[in-house]
């Protein structure tokens, strides 16, 4: 059976991962987090120690920062259901890995980087059988317009790599303030 690609998009703290996370543990499968975020400071190491004592034992865990379609065979080899949570921080670590970004041609190069990967990534899933994976993600394209150039083009590659996966996303969910709707649903068989 086809695989099925579930996207779950919100604002910070809006509950997203939450609401991933306990749609995955509603599931029947073997489960497997998929973290990318850093830990690069005392803040971010806090964050990442939360989510992980949110999650128990119930999961398999990889973190994984960058290289998603490079690691996708070790992780489907022992998951039904994979959650990579989140689509946003993967932006920005591509960001910050390929070098500075001060013009538009190298956030172009970036975001190039990051689709080709997302697209290898994409056809990795749809190539795979019997499997759910669900992204997390923020959609932070719905604020004012950043003031400097860096978030600009963080704003704008994010926004399209979010669409790329909503194309490729059999449903979508949008979490606003804790709350959780379904912004697109096709008829797919969920594993579980």
């Amino acid at each position: 059976m086809k695989s099925t690609i579930i996207l779950c998009s919100g604002g910070a703290r809006s509950g997203k991962s939450e609401f991933a996370e306990q749609l995955a543990l509603s599931l029947t499968g073997r489960k497997t987090y998929v973290a990318t975020g850093q830990a690069f400071d005392e803040e971010m190491k806090d964050r990442i120690k939360k989510h992980q004592e949110r999650r128990g034992t119930e999961w398999d865990n990889f973190e994984i920062p960058l290289h998603l379609h490079e690691n996708w065979e070790k992780i489907s080899a022992v998951s039904d259901i994979i959650l990579i949570d989140c689509l946003t921080m993967f932006t920005s670590n591509h960001l910050f890995a390929y070098g500075e970004v001060n013009h538009q041609e190298d956030a172009n190069r970036i975001e190039s980087i990051i689709l080709d990967e997302i697209h290898l990534l994409l056809q990795d899933i749809n190539n795979s059988e019997n499997k759910t994976v669900i992204f997390v993600t923020n959609e932070i394209g719905l604020g004012i317009v950043p003031e400097n150039k860096l978030a600009r083009y963080f704003r704008d590659i994010s926004g399209r790599v979010n669409r790329e996966v909503a194309t490729a996303a059999d449903k979508i969910y949008l979490t606003i303030s804790g709350i959780t709707i379904e912004l697109k649903s096709q008829e797919v068989h969920i594993n579980g």
